[in-house]
């Protein structure tokens, strides 16, 4: 069964994917910003992902609880890049859809 830490390698190779393809010029502040959201939500990603893995809790109802914990990726290294509100707030959904995706490939 995978780990945690299985969850996390991947969800690492994903926002390194999405950094590269989307924002290639500041990928290291996509990764920064996408690391300290990880890190703010990190207690309840390991419970919703152990949830989810063990079929407690439905792809639907991780996606929704994800979704919730947008206001903590705050993307404080693409703000003082200078980055529009509505491009952040894309890469932002974007980033919350790669730990969903990261979380469904490891664990389902």
């Amino acid at each position: 069964m995978p780990t945690f830490n299985d969850f996390l390698s991947t969800l690492k190779k994903d926002l390194l994917d999405f950094a590269k393809e989307n924002l290639n010029e500041h990928k290291d502040e996509l990764l920064k910003d996408g690391t300290a959201f990880v890190e703010k939500t990190k207690s309840d990603l390991m419970r919703w992902t152990e949830a989810l893995a063990s079929g407690k809790m439905s792809k639907k109802d991780f996606e929704f609880l994800i979704k919730g914990k947008k206001d903590l990726a705050q993307m404080e290294a693409l703000k003082q890049l200078g980055l529009s509100k509505i491009r952040i707030n894309k890469i932002t959904d974007g980033v919350l859809g790669i730990v969903v995706g990261s979380a469904f490939k490891t664990f389902l």
